[in-house]
């Protein structure tokens, strides 16, 4: 089941939302709250859109309600609300820290960490008023809503139209002097408001209750646009799950420069290397490329990302060259097939990304994979191409490739900082099944 369930008012803010979760690395679904207790599975992070910002309150609390209930249990809830105020403020709240409330042990607090503000859209929270680009939001537009016209911008006053929820305020004095986590603690009221003005304020209300959750076993719900909810699941240590598998990289050129640049990756970059000797690849019994490709698989399945894992060959150009011709054109083939193996045999946690140099082994190596195609994005350096393989176990995975005598002794590190950069940012794509 999923570590966080976020309850969205409209579609736009929980797609945003969950944006925010998936740069800390989680992977996040939004879905229909009807299907977020099966189309969820598998997700670090459900974002359940009820599309209630219009609804009566009343409709609106209880979808609220039916997603903590379908989602239940998840290390933390976070309410979204709109960074405006705008909705079922209360109404929603409320229903949340009950919802949450009710399926707590007894002697455990629950309770409110309401953070309206979003620095970086221009919405801070000052004594209790939020303001929109430094003006109180009944000084701004939003009064003319046709809507849902703004009247006040005091945060309490918005809260206190739909629930009677006593809360609590922490003002930016508090925010930024030390002692924040005990003046989060105080007191026993289940809604507690903070101030911020940039988001080190907001990192730091959630470090905070994050030690009140630890210390004082109190359960948090957050309540915010986006930002604090999302640093304090970082703050509670709130991770993805199941880490990617590593970067694989295959290096089948021989040549100095190749050398030399595997060394550079070596020496910039967290790699592990299995080195192939050619000769027993392609003139053993079997028993060899047996064990070689046990080795691999264990590599795949022990390292993560960003780690690369690195096949290469120990033989230099010039003993390569010295073998004879059917070994020498069977040894692609041959590696290629330990790999493809390999690969196949890590399950639900293929490599991230492949690089490969040399010509021969990279055409052997999508041969052996099952590749359909090689959907090219461009070059990472002039005849260093990047793209994504298309079909077999790796289908969607991004691939850096280039032949042995391309590029200086650092374009191997360029080329998998390209590939890593690529595979993050795949990885954090947020999956909105609406």
């Amino acid at each position: 089941m999923a570590q966080v369930l976020v309850v969205a008012d409209d579609l736009t803010g929980a797609n945003a939302t969950g944006a925010r979760f998936a740069r800390a690395g989680l992977s996040v679904v939004t879905l229909d709250p009807a299907r977020v207790g099966s189309a969820g599975a598998g997700y670090d992070v459900v974002v359940a859109n009820t599309g209630s910002r219009h609804l009566p309150a009343a409709r609106a609390a209880e979808l609220v309600r039916d997603a903590i209930a379908a989602v239940w249990p998840v290390r933390l809830v976070v309410k979204r609300t709109d960074t405006t105020l705008r909705g079922n403020i209360g109404a929603e709240v409320e229903a949340a820290w009950r919802a949450v409330r009710d399926r707590v042990p007894a002697e455990v607090a629950v309770r409110v960490l309401l953070a309206p503000a979003h620095p970086a859209s221009g919405r801070a929270t000052v004594d209790g008023v939020q303001l929109l680009d430094g003006h109180p939001l009944e000084r701004t537009e939003l009064a003319l809503d046709p809507a849902a016209p703004i009247r006040t911008s005091v945060v309490a006053d918005i809260l206190a139209q739909q629930t009677r929820l006593p809360v609590g305020r922490v003002p930016i004095s508090q925010v930024t002097a030390p002692g924040l986590a005990d003046r989060l603690a105080e007191g026993d009221h289940p809604v507690v408001l903070c101030d911020a003005l940039v988001e080190d304020h907001l990192s730091a209300i959630a470090t905070a209750a994050a030690h009140v959750h630890e210390k004082d076993r109190t359960v948090w719900v957050a309540v915010d646009p986006g930002p604090c909810g999302a640093l304090l699941a970082a703050a509670l240590n709130i991770r993805c799950r199941e880490a990617a598998g590593p970067l694989l990289a295959v290096v089948g050129s021989a040549t100095e420069l190749t050398r030399r640049q595997l060394e550079r990756v070596r020496g910039t970059t967290a790699a592990t290397c299995v080195d192939v000797d050619a000769a027993e690849l392609t003139l053993g019994d079997g028993g060899y490329r047996a064990a070689l490709a046990a080795d691999l698989r264990t590599l795949l399945t022990e390292r993560a990302f960003p780690e690369v894992v690195m096949v290469r060959t120990v033989a230099s150009s010039g003993a390569i060259v010295e073998m004879a011709e059917g070994a020498r054109r069977a040894l692609p083939r041959l590696l290629a097939r330990v790999v493809a193996d390999s690969v196949g045999a890590a399950g639900e946690r293929p490599p991230s990304g492949l690089y490969t140099s040399g010509g021969d082994i990279t055409g052997a190596v999508l041969d052996a994979l099952g590749t359909h195609a090689l959907d090219v994005g461009g070059e990472v350096v002039p005849l260093a191409v990047h793209g994504t393989l298309v079909g077999g176990p790796l289908d969607g995975a991004p691939i850096v490739t280039k032949g042995g005598l391309v590029g200086d002794d650092d374009t191997a590190v360029e080329c998998l900082r390209h590939l890593r950069h690529t595979a993050r940012s795949r990885r954090r794509r947020v999956h909105a099944g609406i």
